[in-house]
Formats: structure tokens, C-alpha cells, sequence
């Protein structure tokens, strides 16, 4: 016998169909949900790299801004510098101009100086020729009116002793008077009674003075050279050097000469008779170097 299922319960594929139906459900609403999940997080993650984009957008602006600051700092830093050398320059170009200009006057002033040297140097020179023309055509005279043998130009009387200086200005006096052989007898009278005084070395010069005016060369270089022994290195050594080699020139002794006036360049060069000396050797063809160091 057959048993027939009853109407109420369903059939067994209506069953089947009804637990796929509720599989495929829950599968559905599982999905949804998953689906749901994924989209919030995307949503937050999309939020995130939104504001790092505008973080790293905000320190890009900054760091544009620091390398504007330094590269404006750069350019002033650069302008300030430029600004202090060409200051600078300016200030060292014055300074050059000022020395050029300062030596400029120097040596023109340097130049003056030895033309008025030389001017002065060739008038001696005239003069000393002329004196020496007139010296030989006086050659006949009588011997008694040399120099050395002249008798006193005023009668000199005893009288009490006067010091050092009178007697020295005395015979000063007589010189710039012209009376020259009384000149020499005075300053002759002072370098025997004050040998050791410090106006000696001065005496013996005037003396020379008197022989070389009264164109008596011989006697007026021994005077110089005298002058000179007793002060090598005294106030009137240059004069009596220069004088010395005018003297020894009258008496063309030329070699002589220069060799004294060499030593008067070389141990006075600073002196208004060093200059004088280099004139006339450049006008003797002989050209002076720099003064060696005394």
C-alpha cells in the first residue's frame, strides 16, 4: 500500500527552492554589509589623503617661501659686499692718487732744487774761472802782497785780552768788511791761543775762505783739509768739502777733486752742499748714484 504525503507539508523541490532562497538572502545581506564597511573605510582613507595632500601642499608653500627668504637674504648679503669693495677700491684709488700726486710735487720740487744747484754751482765756477784769469795776469806782481804776508788792513794796539768769541768775532768782521788779511791774522791769532776750542774747525774754514777769495788756492785747500781733520763730522765739514774741490780744481787737480766731492755725496747726502757736489760732477761728465749709507 502507498502512502501519500499529506497537502500541508510541502514537496521536497519546494523545499530546495525555499533554503536556496534564504542562502542567497543572507548571502545578499552579507554582501551589503561587507560592501558597506569597505565604502566607510574608502571614504576615511580618502579623507586621510586628503589632508596629507594638504599638508604636504602647506610645506611646499613654506619651503618656497624659505628658499624666497634666503635667496632675497643671498642677494642683499652679495649687494652689501659689493657695496664695501667698491668702497674700498674707491678709497685705495685716493690714496693712489694722493701719493701720485704727492711724489709728482716731490719730484718737482727735487728738480728745482738741483737747478738752482747747478745755477748756483756754475756761478762759483765762473767766478773761480775769472778769479784764476785775474790771478795770472797779477802773476808779475810783487810777491809781498800775497795774502799770507799781508800786514794788518788797521794798526792793532795792546790792550786787554778779549775772550774766545770776540776774538772770533773779530775776525768775522774783518772778512765781511773785505779786510781779508786782517781776517786771517785775527782767526790766525784765535787758533793759536784756543786750539781746542769748539770754533777751531769753524776758524781754519774762514781762513780758507780769505786764501780762496784772495785766489791763494794752495793755501785755501791746506786750510780746508785742516778744517776738516779737526771736525770730520762738525756743522761746516760739507761746506769745507765742497770748498775743497773748488779749490783743488783751480789747481787742476780734477781727480782729487771728485774723489772729495764722491765722499761729500756719500757722507752727506741730505746736505744743500751734497747737492751742490752732484751738479758739478754731472757738469764734469761724472754722474752720481745713490748716496751710499754713512
Amino acid at each position: 500500500m502507498s502512502v501519500r504525503p499529506s497537502r500541508g507539508w510541502p514537496r521536497p523541490r519546494s523545499r530546495a527552492r525555499l533554503s536556496v532562497s534564504i542562502l542567497a538572502l543572507g548571502l545578499a545581506t552579507g554582501l551589503v554589509g561587507c560592501t558597506g564597511a569597505l565604502r566607510d573605510q574608502v571614504a576615511r582613507q580618502d579623507v586621510a589623503l586628503s589632508d596629507l595632500r594638504t599638508s604636504v601642499d602647506g610645506l611646499r608653500t613654506d619651503l618656497r617661501s624659505l628658499r624666497e627668504e634666503v635667496s632675497g637674504l643671498r642677494a642683499t648679503l652679495e649687494s652689501g659686499l659689493g657695496r664695501a669693495a667698491t668702497a674700498r677700491e674707491a678709497e685705495e684709488a685716493r690714496a693712489r692718487e694722493a701719493q701720485e700726486a704727492l711724489a709728482t710735487r716731490l719730484a718737482t720740487a727735487e728738480r728745482r732744487v738741483e737747478e738752482l744747484a747747478d745755477g748756483v754751482t756754475g756761478l762759483e765756477l765762473g767766478v773761480g774761472n775769472l778769479a784764476e784769469q785775474f790771478a795770472r795776469f797779477e802773476a808779475g806782481s810783487a810777491s809781498s802782497a800775497a795774502l799770507p804776508r799781508a800786514r794788518p788792513s788797521r794798526p792793532r794796539h795792546p790792550g786787554p785780552s778779549i775772550s774766545a768769541e770776540e776774538l772770533f768775532d773779530r775776525g768775522m768782521e774783518s772778512f765781511r768788511a773785505g779786510e781779508l788779511g786782517q781776517a786771517v791774522l785775527d782767526f790766525e791769532e784765535f787758533a793759536d791761543k784756543h786750539p781746542g776750542h769748539p770754533l777751531a774747525a769753524s776758524t781754519q774754514f774762514w781762513i780758507g775762505e780769505a786764501y780762496f777769495r784772495s785766489r791763494d788756492f794752495e793755501q785755501a785747500a791746506s786750510k780746508y783739509q785742516k778744517a776738516i781733520d779737526l771736525a770730520p763730522t762738525g756743522e761746516r765739514t760739507p761746506d769745507a768739502l765742497l770748498r775743497l774741490g773748488l779749490a783743488l780744481r783751480s789747481l787742476r787737480r780734477e781727480d782729487r777733486a771728485r774723489e772729495v766731492w764722491a765722499r761729500l755725496v756719500r757722507d752727506f747726502p741730505e746736505s744743500e752742499a751734497a747737492l751742490r757736489a752732484r751738479a758739478v760732477l754731472r757738469q764734469s761728465g761724472r754722474t752720481v748714484g745713490p748716496a751710499e749709507p754713512r
